[in-house]
């Protein structure tokens, strides 16, 4: 009978579609020591390489031993290879799977979207040679090649044509219901999994790779089976682009400006979005008295300032814009300025040259007390429900996964003394500065790596500072502030800088000597910049040794700021892209010549799915060391056993 949810280590998690597992119907059983087909028989009848003398088609993963828990599997676990079939249907794959090659595969996804489980995902797949002991495989029901079938589905189901490995193929596309599971299962797999990450193989170009990546040992994300070997081309056109960012959520704006837009989605019209950021913008120079980018925590000074301040009534829901990580966060008493509290979120998404990271802070967010509330947006966010008994005065470091779009926190109230309000700090910061590699032109770069705690460049300070008698003195009163954000058009030119400065969340030991020295607090007393630091400063810092180690920040506490809104509009443009990803066209551009015989699919290749990792087993696997493990093992042939019965 089916079921809506998947087994993992043991517990069920529902994905909300069709799901038919091995203790539903042991028919589709991978722990089956024997031919379904024929019980009497043990053995497979054409065997993969290595499996001719192999009562079991899994193995219990190495890496794992005895904890078979999911916080063990969820360190152990970080790719997902996609496969097709070769065959009409799942039942199919799972009699050549099981009866004729001794193999397995987590997952199988029929013509109709029906997902069958025929493992654990504790338990290891026969699947994808090299990667088995750190993967999860789904085998997808498709003829395949369109050209050497033609007429397999009578005309009812699309033909594409894609590039593997330097050829074209003429495949048979998948279908919506088919699309539908796997991005279900991806949706849950991204939640539970955080060293699954939501990406796929890239090219130089940071176009999607159609080909074997050079060590597939060491990557993490999503693959297909063409990616761990020369000799294969499924899943064909499987368009990992489109899948990925659709499990990783729509990406969002932080906030809703106004009540009647509860999740602030970007929308897909570029009108639309320009429009909604344009608000945002708004809301920050317009409506508010500071928190401006990249200088003015409020609203005076050259003190560099890595993010805006948007204005919102207390309690406002927050949101991740992109899929990420939460790194670090704090639940904290109040200080003059308001509230300090934060959370750290880290996102690496594909992008030209390789993965894009960078880290998204909101500041300033009200406390979390959990309870129930019956609007969903009300309640404590997810992560805080997590980590709620970690959080202390202090930061502390995290690693928890939030989706795009999901809820991380609420407004708080912050601001100068007597003039506190509802209002968030969000800032973007990277190691590196993104748009060189990704899309030179687009930000206009300004290093201030040396001037400290204080910006004296040229250009910013210029843009601002107002002649007094003639003459501008190099400083930013709060009048000069007000004025320049609130009613020059050249402010518009700050919303695509990408700056680098010291962190203002880091000491370093030079935030008061820093203080003293500068020009813009000359007139005020020593005790009172004494004073301005201890009671506005060193309460909100919390860039530590520790969490910079967890969260990878750099060690010199240099970041490259952006103007968040700006930079979130734009990453979702590069993650949208335009169309399916490169490398699949329609069925007419196909050259008509048949690809080699020797790139096969999964219903006609004996090899490619084991190696000796899989058939070492018993006392030789336990002489391994734990760097071997981590390689791969190595051809002892007089050594191999079958693994045990499953529990």
């Amino acid at each position: 009978m089916a079921s809506s949810s998947i087994i993992i280590c043991g517990q069920h998690y529902d994905v909300g579609r069709p799901v038919v597992t091995w203790q539903d119907d042991p028919a589709f059983s991978a722990y089956t020591l024997h031919r379904t087909d024929k019980p009497s028989e043990i053995y497979p009848y054409a065997p993969a390489k290595g499996l001719g003398a192999m009562a079991a088609r899994y193995r219990e993963r190495r890496l794992i031993g005895q904890d078979r828990s999911l916080s063990r599997l969820q360190q152990v676990l970080r790719q997902f290879v996609v496969h097709h079939d070769g065959c009409p249907s799942s039942k199919t794959c799972f009699q050549v799977l099981h009866n004729e090659r001794g193999l397995s595969v987590h997952f199988l996804i029929d013509n109709d979207g029906t997902i069958y489980q025929t493992l654990d995902l504790v338990d290891c797949a026969f699947q994808a040679a090299g990667v088995n002991e750190i993967s999860v495989g789904v085998e997808l029901a498709n003829r395949g090649d369109a050209m050497r079938f033609p007429d397999d589905y009578h005309g009812r189901r699309d033909k594409l044509t894609c590039e593997i490995h330097g050829h074209q193929f003429l495949a048979y596309a998948y279908t919506k219901d088919q699309l539908d599971s796997m991005t279900a299962i991806g949706r849950t797999m991204a939640r539970l999994f955080p060293n699954l990450p939501q990406t796929y193989p890239l090219a130089g170009s940071g176009d999607a790779m159609w080909t074997a990546i050079a060590d597939p040992r060491e990557y993490a994300g999503w693959l297909g089976h063409y990616h761990v070997t020369q000799q294969k081309w499924d899943p064909g056109p499987f368009d990992f682009k489109q899948f990925v960012g659709t499990i990783r959520g729509r990406s969002v704006f932080p906030l809703a400006l106004s009540a009647s837009n509860d999740k602030p989605d970007i929308p897909e019209e570029k009108d639309k979005a320009d429009a909604l950021a344009e608000s945002f913008y708004e809301n920050n120079e317009v409506e508010g008295e500071g928190g401006y980018f990249p200088v003015g925590p409020f609203g005076q000074s050259r003190l560099w300032h890595g993010g805006i301040h948007l204005r919102a009534e207390r309690g406002t829901p927050l949101f991740a814009p992109f899929a990420g990580k939460i790194v670090a966060a704090r639940m904290a008493e109040p200080t003059t300025i308001g509230s300090r509290n934060f959370v750290l979120i880290k996102h690496e998404l594909p992008a030209q040259g390789g993965a894009a990271i960078f880290w998204t802070l909101y500041f300033h967010l009200d406390e979390e007390r959990g309870g129930a509330s019956a609007d969903p947006l009300q309640r404590a966010p997810r992560w805080w429900e997590q980590a709620k008994r970690q959080l202390a005065d202090d930061a502390v470091s995290l690693s928890i996964d939030v989706a795009a779009g999901e809820l991380v926190g609420h407004v708080g109230e912050a601001g100068a003394p007597g003039r506190q309000e509802g209002q968030v700090h969000v800032e973007i910061m990277s190691a590196e500065e993104l748009g060189e590699r990704i899309e030179p032109g687009f930000w206009q770069a300004i290093d201030g790596a040396g001037a400290g705690r204080f910006c004296n460049d040229p250009f910013i300070v210029g843009h601002i500072d107002r002649a007094d008698r003639g003459k501008k003195d190099g400083l930013l009163s709060r009048a000069e502030m007000l004025a320049f954000f609130r009613g020059d058009e050249r402010r518009k030119e700050f919303r695509k800088l990408a700056v680098r400065h010291i962190s203002e969340w880091a000491d370093e030991n030079d935030w008061l000597v820093q203080l003293n020295r500068a020009r813009d607090f000359a007139g005020l007393p020593k005790p009172t910049r004494v004073k301005m630091y201890k009671e506005q400063i060193e309460p909100v810092l919390w860039w530590t040794d520790e969490i910079q180690t967890a969260a990878g920040l750099p060690t010199d506490k240099l970041v490259w700021t952006y103007h968040p809104i700006t930079f979130i509009l734009w990453m979702n443009d590069k993650q949208r892209g335009g169309g399916t990803t490169r490398g699949i066209t329609a069925a007419s551009s196909f050259n008509g010549k048949a690809p080699p015989m020797s790139i096969m699919d999964d219903r006609d290749a004996t090899e490619g799915f084991t190696d000796d990792e899989d058939a070492l087993f018993g006392d030789a696997a336990k002489k391994l060391e734990l760097e071997d493990l981590a390689k791969g093992y190595p051809d002892d042939p007089e050594e191999k056993k079958a693994p045990k019965k499953p529990r």
